[in-house]
């Protein structure tokens, strides 16, 4: 295999360094075995490889050894075995024999407790309830009063647009006093320009004096 690293740190490396080199160097790995990804060799494909031969006293030995381990190994599992059996028979918290009468006095006991909280719970269920329906209730009725001020407020302001308008009304202009309107604005003319002095006075229409003058 073949990989690219750094250059080892010696003085060539410093001097190359010195005079700007990119130089790399190229290191080669030599795997000590083959890679297990790798296939097996063309050579080796058809080889079978020859099972050793072990003498009568090798195999007797490793049988004898074997038998040992196995029967070591039986022997820890039937002693833990008989631990576990021990200790379930001597514990009392999970292993309690009733009688009918016992089971039956213990079902009671569990359903008068189940009753109970459900009594308990029943009760602080309604006290919630009852304490958020006073609370919607209350919000409701806020809501209610709050738009019944909305409501009276637009009525008022719409009272006094109306009153408003009407008192406009009265300086209309109508078919039946067109004329004297006509004459009116005639005999009376407006100028509406006017100019404003560095003193803020406001200098109206054809009255209006030339500031030099």
């Amino acid at each position: 295999m073949l990989r690219a690293g750094c250059q080892l740190f010696n003085p060539s490396t410093v001097a190359a360094a010195k005079t700007g080199s990119n130089n790399f160097a190229l290191e080669f790995v030599r795997w000590r075995r083959k890679p297990r990804w790798l296939p097996v060799a063309k050579s080796k494909v058809f080889r079978v490889p020859e099972r050793k031969k072990q003498s009568e006293e090798e195999r007797t030995e490793l049988m004898r050894l074997h038998n040992n381990y196995k029967t070591q190994l039986r022997s820890v599992r039937q002693y833990l075995r008989q631990e576990v059996v021990r200790q379930q028979e001597t514990s009392t918290a999970d292993h309690i024999v009733f009688t009918p009468e016992q089971e039956e006095a213990e079902f009671q006991r569990c359903l008068d407790v189940n009753a109970a909280w459900n009594a308990q719970i029943t009760k602080e269920r309604e006290v919630r309830l009852a304490k958020e329906r006073e609370e919607k209730v209350a919000y409701i009725q806020d809501r209610i009063e709050a738009g019944k001020l909305r409501a009276e407020e637009q009525r008022e302001r719409a009272d006094q647009r109306i009153r408003h308008e009407i008192e406009q009304s009265k300086t209309f202009i109508t078919r039946d006093n067109l004329d004297s309107a006509i004459e009116t604005a005639l005999a009376n003319p407006v100028d509406h320009n006017y100019a404003i002095d560095l003193e803020g006075n406001m200098l109206r229409g054809r009255s209006t004096q030339s500031l030099t003058s």
